[in-house]
């Protein structure tokens, strides 16, 4: 039998004139959206970092960083402009943030398991997280101003009979602000958990069970190596955004009573700028820049040295 012609399957395939007009459409447009409104946004706002308007002009200086330091250093005598308090706060909300992302492993891990009335808690927990934000803090508003919640917090703390709201009250704002982040954040990573979990091989776990492993152990023990590779990521992840741990702080306090955040101060300085030749654009841009560098920095050395623990474990 002879050998056919073989057939080359290195030929370039040819593209019609409409095909190559359909494609550069596609492309084009995506891509001039990503020019203009990342790479042309972030890099203005890297040089605006080192610029400062003078007598109507852009002059370039490090005078931003230094006002940043100093107002980080010395505060502000108003809370909702106070650079120091923001810092603490961002701080503490961060520490939440990462105990609230540790209990989430158990939550999931209970769902997993198939603990008791493990579906209800599905979706209970997992409902608030569907909606929308404003929604979700229009409710929890409501629930700040109502009178019993006020009677509640006046019988446990022995208040003055005229406390109505703990939103506006400093001594409570940070807490009750707080208390609506983690409400929302216990399911953040709730399916990521799950989808880890289901790719755990069963023969393992049953192997551990008839070994008398317990749920405690197989979480630590096996489990965790098993999906560290996704653990690396989600915790590089929330220390990459320590500086964005600010929970629902400008659509329940804008900021004010004491719950200043970094990211949210941000914001109002941008939203509060009454040009575009406003040194406060300027200043912000600077900041940003800092916490950039500082966020990639140890996002980036975290994740280092997480990825030397358990290198050798497959599935």
């Amino acid at each position: 039998m002879q050998n056919a012609p073989a057939i080359s399957r290195n030929k370039k395939k040819r593209f019609s004139g409409q095909e190559i007009i359909f494609i550069l459409i596609g492309v084009l447009v995506p891509l001039a959206f990503f020019l203009l409104l990342y790479v042309y946004v972030n890099f203005s706002s890297f040089l605006m970092a080192f610029q400062k308007p003078k007598d109507g002009k852009l002059i370039w200086t490090f005078d931003n960083f230094e006002w940043v330091f100093k107002r980080i250093a010395n505060g502000s005598q108003t809370p909702e402009d106070n650079l120091q308090l923001a810092f603490i706060n961002t701080f503490i909300t961060f520490l939440v943030q990462m105990v609230v992302f540790l209990g989430g492993i158990f939550v999931a891990y209970g769902i997993y398991k198939k603990v008791l009335g493990y579906k209800t808690f599905r979706v209970l927990l997992y409902l608030p997280s569907i909606l929308s934000s404003v929604v979700t803090c229009l409710f929890y508003l409501e629930l700040m101003n109502s009178r019993g919640w006020s009677e509640f917090l006046i019988s446990v703390f022995h208040l003055e009979a005229t406390f109505k709201n703990p939103l506006v009250d400093s001594r409570f704002s940070n807490a009750m602000v707080l208390l609506n982040y983690v409400w929302l954040n216990i399911p953040a990573n709730m399916i990521l958990w799950g989808g880890a979990f289901s790719r755990i091989p069963s023969s393992v776990l049953e192997s551990a069970r008839i070994d008398g492993c317990g749920w405690f152990r197989e979480l630590f023990q096996i489990v965790l190596p098993m999906i560290w590779p996704t653990m690396v990521v989600l915790l590089t992840t929330n220390i990459a955004s320590i500086f964005g741990a600010t929970g629902n702080v400008f659509l329940l306090t804008s900021g004010a009573y004491g719950t200043q955040t970094v990211s949210n101060w941000m914001y109002m300085q941008v939203q509060q700028a009454s040009s575009d030749m406003s040194g406060s654009l300027y200043r912000v841009s600077a900041l940003g820049l800092l916490l950039t560098v500082i966020s990639c920095t140890l996002a980036i050395l975290i994740r280092h040295f997480l990825n030397k623990k358990y290198a050798g474990v497959d599935m």
